[in-house]
């Protein structure tokens, strides 16, 4: 047991309808089992944990102090912007999982057992470098730069996000701890409502124009939607980028590339999906259509976003 250790718990209580508050409940209860000192501040509304995890970046820590981030992918995301904008961007973040999809844990292998955690954060541990995406919007904001551990979509799962956020139903599935259903329910019932758009893809001087994209998404690792593996193929730590355009397709198709998505990710050789693996990729379009950013809504919008890898510091 290491005494000098000192964790600062940054919790989102309300992630995952209420997995943060009891995770929250278990890793006090181990700290003060274990003599670890440790502080503690909660994020109250969205966006908040940007500023928390920014004045945090901005503050000189021994080796031995550690942010230890309670949430979910949202939560994740606020922190990891705080942080990058900080004065300090290589200030390491761990993560405890409490969300509803949890798609970066799955794709860093992380636990949500706050035991494990705590017990190898008392060890010697190092920080490791993990990817994220980062993105500029040069005609609104070009000197500011967003971060994504994620992805960030356009199109028919930002749609689907959407419907699922304001649904009934997840509520429902939160009260019974299957809140990540609620993005499969509602695939089948966003599939004939999202239209089709026009989007240029540029990456390394090549230009790639579709006319009836479906889907875009720009993503930091596989998973999508609480655990579907969109691209199969992504790594965390490849120091890439990957952008997914899927174009129209009917009903029918849909249920074809689920099944083979779910199946043998062999859905990644139909000739209506497309990929790039790059550094840096611009991603245009010429219509509104909805967008998430780790899974937050961003509302509807034509995009001319500029895309590169980025890192930070992890420990898990």
């Amino acid at each position: 047991m290491d005494n000098k250790l000192k964790i600062h718990l940054l919790v989102n209580e309300v992630a995952g309808n209420g997995r943060a508050k009891k995770a929250l409940k278990k890793t006090t209860a181990l700290l003060i089992n274990e003599n670890i000192n440790f502080d503690l501040r909660k994020s109250t509304y969205a966006g908040e944990a940007i500023y928390i995890a920014q004045e945090y970046g901005d503050q000189k820590h021994s080796p031995t102090e550690i942010l230890l981030v309670i949430g979910g992918d949202g939560s994740l995301n606020e922190v990891l912007n705080g942080i990058k904008r900080s004065q300090n961007p290589k200030t390491p973040i761990a993560y405890l999982p409490a969300g509803t999809g949890n798609d970066f844990a799955r794709a860093a292998n992380l636990t949500n057992d706050p035991k494990v955690l705590i017990d190898h954060l008392q060890q010697e541990f190092k920080p490791e470098r993990i990817d994220c995406g980062t993105f500029i919007f040069p005609d609104i904001a070009p000197n500011k730069k967003y971060y994504f551990a994620n992805s960030f979509g356009i199109g028919f799962d930002a749609f689907v996000n959407h419907n699922s956020n304001i649904s009934k139903l997840k509520k429902v599935l939160n009260h019974l701890s299957e809140g990540k259903l609620i993005y499969g329910c509602n695939v089948l019932a966003t599939v004939t409502k999202q239209d089709t758009f026009i989007v240029d893809i540029e990456k390394n001087g090549q230009k790639f124009h579709f006319d009836d994209a479906f889907m875009v998404t720009t993503t930091n690792h596989p998973y999508l939607g609480g655990g579907l593996p969109l691209l199969p193929s992504a790594k965390i730590d490849s120091h890439k980028i990957y952008t997914v355009v899927v174009e129209k397709f009917s009903l029918a198709k849909l249920i074809k590339l689920f099944i083979n998505l779910l199946k043998d990710g062999s859905h990644v050789n139909d000739p209506q999906f497309h990929y790039f693996e790059t550094n840096k990729v611009k991603v245009t379009t010429i219509k509104k259509e909805y967008a998430q950013v780790d899974g937050e809504e961003i509302k509807r919008n034509i995009f001319n976003i500029n895309f590169s890898v980025s890192s930070f510091n992890l420990l898990r």
